[in-house]
């Protein structure tokens, strides 16, 4: 089973350790997937990443800013069924509830959009 990778400044990569660890379903206990298990060194890595993008989103225009979140928000959207039930999966709730959250980040991402 493949191991999905950590995304840390703009590109994906496996853990430092190259260790991995199983995403199981809690209502059957089967394996959905391998997640990287990041090390210290990893976070350092991905905090430094984060605030270097903070200084370029900081100066990217308000209106482009809320571009960005809109078109987030689509793609949620879009994809809203297909989260939900993959969030049903890995987390264990139930369907309703799962579209709720996937709905939650569309109105946030909306929200946000508009405060620039």
């Amino acid at each position: 089973m493949a191991a999905g990778k950590l995304y840390i400044g703009g590109k994906w990569r496996p853990a430092a350790s190259h260790a991995t660890f199983p995403s199981l379903n809690p209502a059957t206990g089967k394996p959905l997937g391998q997640a990287q298990k990041g090390t210290g060194a990893d976070l350092e890595q991905a905090v430094a990443a984060a605030e270097k993008a903070l200084e370029g989103w900081k100066n990217t225009p308000a209106p482009a800013r809320g571009n960005i979140l809109l078109k987030a928000a689509q793609l949620l959207r879009k994809n809203k069924e297909r989260l939900a039930r993959l969030v049903t999966m890995e987390m264990g709730k139930v369907l309703p509830e799962a579209r709720g959250d996937v709905q939650e980040a569309i109105d946030m991402a909306e929200y946000m959009a508009g405060e620039g």
